[in-house]
């Protein structure tokens, strides 16, 4: 009964504006962390209105393991703890990592001298020179290089050549490191996209008109749908028009 109170007076989107712009919290799979307790900002990385980044940031989460060990925060987890801290899951959108695993390491003073091996948690990463929109293709004046301590989900070691032709998946503002979860190839077929379906059936070439039911490259398997019979089956991206069903002896879907 308690829950069910607590549900009903809790807030819906419309109570937040129902115009409010969400934020990207993209959870990388570890992260490193000094203090005994565990901050949103040190463990995720924010995007979106500077104000609620802001708030976002100070949300605790929990508590730090104990030095030299680690503990697992779920998104779950942190829904909860969203919602203690009064922010609204519905003005968030998780990305990344299901989890991730948060060590706690030793600050080092400002004035010690470098640790033995300390260059190399410095390394040069490929970052966003401007802001990027969901789905821009990256081209070479989109990015830079810069030398960066390395941090949970960084480190991958892609040159900025690898990076030129994919799309991003996401929203990443200017100076962000990209991952792999940032970005993705351009898929040969877009979700939508008319196709034509091809099946080899013995000596017999059987083709018919289809809709794309999934994105993808040459070579994947995506579902697509018979346009006059209606029927879904998986078929192997052969082009950017063509989708060959692999059957034994079957006919046409």
């Amino acid at each position: 009964m308690a829950a069910l109170i607590a549900l009903t007076l809790w807030p819906g989107p419309a109570a937040w504006g129902a115009e409010q712009e969400r934020a990207v919290v993209f959870l990388p799979e570890t992260a490193n962390v000094t203090g005994s307790e565990l901050l949103l900002g040190e463990v995720a990385e924010l995007q979106g209105p500077s104000d609620l980044v802001q708030q976002l940031a100070a949300i605790k989460v929990g508590a730090a393991p104990s030095m030299g060990s680690s503990r697992v925060l779920t998104r779950g987890h942190i829904e909860v703890r969203l919602r203690q801290g009064g922010v609204h899951p519905s003005l968030v959108e998780f990305q990344g990592a299901e989890s991730v695993r948060v060590f706690r390491v030793t600050e080092e003073p400002a004035d010690s001298p470098p640790a033995q091996g300390a260059d190399r948690l410095v390394q040069e990463v490929v970052v966003a020179a401007r802001d990027l929109r969901r789905g821009e293709i990256l081209t070479a004046d989109d990015l830079q290089v810069e030398l960066r301590e390395i941090r949970g989900g960084w480190g991958e070691g892609r040159s900025l050549e690898e990076f030129l032709g994919l799309r991003t998946t996401r929203m990443v503002l200017a100076g962000t490191p990209l991952t792999e979860l940032h970005v993705e190839a351009v898929p040969l077929i877009e979700r939508g996209t008319a196709v034509t379906i091809l099946v080899h059936t013995g000596s017999v070439t059987v083709t018919a008109p289809g809709i794309a039911r999934q994105s993808g490259g040459l070579g994947d398997l995506i579902e697509v749908e018979n346009t006059l019979s209606r029927q879904r089956v998986t078929g192997e991206v052969i082009d950017a028009h063509t989708v060959q069903v692999h059957t034994k002896g079957a006919g046409m879907p």
